[in-house]
């Protein structure tokens, strides 16, 4: 049998010229029926969520489920107009998840940031969207004005983050490595979301308004929480300080948002002549992360704490040096949290400080005697002159005095 010369000499031979032709168009179109079918299969949802992307069942489960589940996972995730090099780019790209579902090997949760979401450009939703029929979009108890955000070159992520894969259920995923459950990514939907660029401290990016100018009539602006027998005065204080510490152990650099600069259809961000960004992209360069936002802060001022408390809430750094002083010149002040008497200061003073238990069914007076001897004297001595004892033991009246 004749070798297949396969080679451009083969071309330029003429007495091996047809065959040349005729086994590249053989090998040609075998690529192309191969191909073709090979693409159209591996775009289809039934392949993303079943095989390539199995690793994302959660993600998968939660599409599903969305508004969004009739529309090609393509739609969203491949470029607008992506030409073929770029089509076939991505599609290589991933199948490295495709390799992660064979190996087992993968950390969850996916995409952990849920910023990744903000890098998706704004002309995906318009492919679909009319943002100019888009002015008010009401929804139970809520009504946000698109034009208001859109004229600043708000992108639709900025807010609409978790829109096709709300996570409204249990998560079912472990980790192969970790045995740890999946955790759910943080939803933009929610008002702590909105306070990344809104404020309550009368800034340009206050809200528009009085409540109503985003919630509906029905909306209960109070929560359920602060109409509950124990919310005050207790309640709201330790939930309060919960969250105060929550917000205090948050931790991460601000990121990068879309920002168009007008124009929602842009594919690169507005940059002026100059080479400057404009100010709508360097606020995507200043948004917070969404656990860093203080939910008491989206309806109440700091001042409104203040204005109820008397003393500055919570306590700035440096209070406890003269907290003592204060404390005797306005005790009521301190008696909205901390009660009456000396019960809360003795917690303190004569508990944690000198490293003894205090047992709060017994005064100090009657425990003090096993204080000292467990502890000794010294630690005392910190606050308390070397007579203040003697002036109690001797005359049987606490002196006045440290």
């Amino acid at each position: 049998m004749a070798r297949v010369n396969i080679s451009l000499k083969g071309f330029k031979d003429p007495g091996s010229r047809a065959r040349f032709i005729v086994w590249t168009a053989v090998v040609v179109l075998i690529i192309v029926g191969v191909m073709i079918p090979v693409l159209g299969i591996t775009s289809t949802r039934w392949f993303c969520s079943e095989g390539c992307h199995k690793v994302q069942d959660d993600t998968i489960k939660a599409y599903t489920h969305s508004t969004h589940s009739e529309i090609s996972c393509m739609a969203c995730h491949m470029p607008v107009n992506a030409n073929p090099v770029i089509f076939l780019l991505h599609k290589a790209e991933a199948l490295g998840e495709l390799a992660q579902t064979v190996t087992n090997n993968y950390e969850l949760p996916l995409n952990a940031e849920s910023e990744v979401a903000l890098t998706m450009k704004p002309i995906q939703c318009l492919q679909c969207h009319d943002e100019q029929k888009r002015n008010i979009t009401p929804s139970p108890g809520m009504k946000i004005n698109h034009e208001a955000h859109s004229e600043k070159g708000i992108s639709c992520t900025i807010c609409h983050n978790r829109i096709a894969h709300n996570e409204n259920f249990d998560l079912s995923l472990k980790n192969p490595k970790t045995g740890e459950p999946n955790t759910k990514h943080e939803n933009f939907m929610k008002m702590t979301a909105c306070f990344r660029c809104h404020t309550q401290n009368g800034s340009a990016g206050s809200p528009p308004g009085q409540c109503s100018a985003c919630h509906t009539p029905e909306f209960k602006l109070i929560p359920a929480s602060h109409v509950a027998p124990t919310w005050y005065p207790k309640g709201h204080g330790v939930a309060a300080a919960k969250e105060e510490s929550r917000v205090a152990e948050a931790s991460g650099a601000g990121y990068k948002a879309w920002i168009t600069g007008g124009d929602a259809t842009a594919e690169k961000p507005a940059v002026e002549s100059t080479g400057n960004t404009k100010s709508s992209e360097i606020l995507g360069e200043e948004l917070p992360k969404v656990n860093t936002i203080n939910e008491c802060s989206t309806c109440h001022a700091r001042e409104f704490c203040n204005g109820c408390h008397g003393v500055p809430m919570p306590h700035p750094p440096g209070f406890s040096k003269g907290h003592g002083t204060y404390g005797k010149a306005n005790p009521q002040v301190c008696a909205k949290c901390h009660g009456l008497g000396v019960d809360f200061c003795n917690s303190c003073h004569h508990g944690a400080t000198l490293g003894y238990t205090i047992d709060p069914k017994q005064t100090w007076k009657v425990q003090h005697p096993a204080a000292v001897a467990k502890t000794g004297a010294s630690a005392c001595f910190q606050c308390h002159a070397p007579t203040y004892c003697a002036v109690c033991h001797v005359s049987g009246k606490p002196p006045t005095t440290p």
